[in-house]
């Protein structure tokens, strides 16, 4: 015989187990809701997720929820709630539509703490519950994000991340030179310019296909560190 636990001990939950209705509105809250956002579930039921989440992160939220709605399950997204007093939680979802296609669930994660302690565009090294690798096609070129559709790349894209996957192993991070020299480009006539805004439009792009961070930081004057496993496939 089965024995369910007893109510009580969802609140011992670190994380919160969000129901929310096709329109945002929050049916349901529980686990670490006032831990994470600050308020208690009865506060947020019944008001749009969108009146809590922080302005700057609005279009990458819809673009995630959009696909969702369109079937995909959604794992590892990171956008900002304010909390209550005003500060800033930044929060790890995994979120997928209901079997009944009525609501959508979604587990909620503070990472604040973790984004915080990094040097450098607030990037986070595998932690010891690392989620699934990303996974790097030649052909076609493309990059999938764990639980998300391929991203194309172009023959550029794919070289760069193919210097930094296999530049990643046993190394604290892969040198600028090493991606130059995989472009097949003189490093000491190269424009540096050029790789600093390959790198900008790269993350652009798997960010809005995504909505997901490219698990690259910049390590300053030297080069790029991969902090999630990237697998070459073919």
């Amino acid at each position: 015989m089965a024995i369910q636990p007893p109510k009580h001990v969802m609140d011992l939950l670190l994380d919160a187990i969000c129901v929310v209705d096709r329109q945002g509105r929050f049916l349901s809250i529980s686990g670490a809701c006032e831990a994470i956002f600050g308020y208690r579930p009865e506060e947020m039921v019944g008001r749009s997720m969108l009146d809590f989440l922080y302005a700057e992160d609005l279009d990458r939220t819809l673009q995630a929820v959009a696909r969702i709605e369109a079937g995909y399950q959604q794992r590892h997204f990171e956008n900002r709630y304010v909390r209550k007093d005003g500060s800033l939680a930044t929060i790890e979802w995994s979120a997928r539509l209901s079997e009944c296609k009525t609501h959508r669930v979604a587990v909620a994660r503070d990472i604040s703490a973790r984004q915080q302690a990094l040097p450098d565009e607030a990037l986070q090294a595998a932690p010891a519950d690392a989620p699934a690798a990303w996974r790097l096609s030649a052909a076609p070129p493309a990059l999938m994000p764990p639980g998300c559709a391929p991203v194309p790349l172009s023959a550029q894209d794919y070289t760069v991340l193919r210097a930094l996957a296999d530049g990643a192993h046993g190394a604290q991070y892969v040198t600028r030179r090493s991606i130059v020299k995989a472009l097949g480009e003189d490093y000491l006539h190269y424009d540096q310019r050029r790789l600093d805004t390959q790198m900008h439009r790269l993350r652009r792009k798997i960010e809005q296909a995504s909505g997901q961070r490219l698990p690259v930081a910049t390590v300053r004057g030297q080069g790029y560190r991969v902090y999630r496993r990237i697998e070459v496939e073919g």
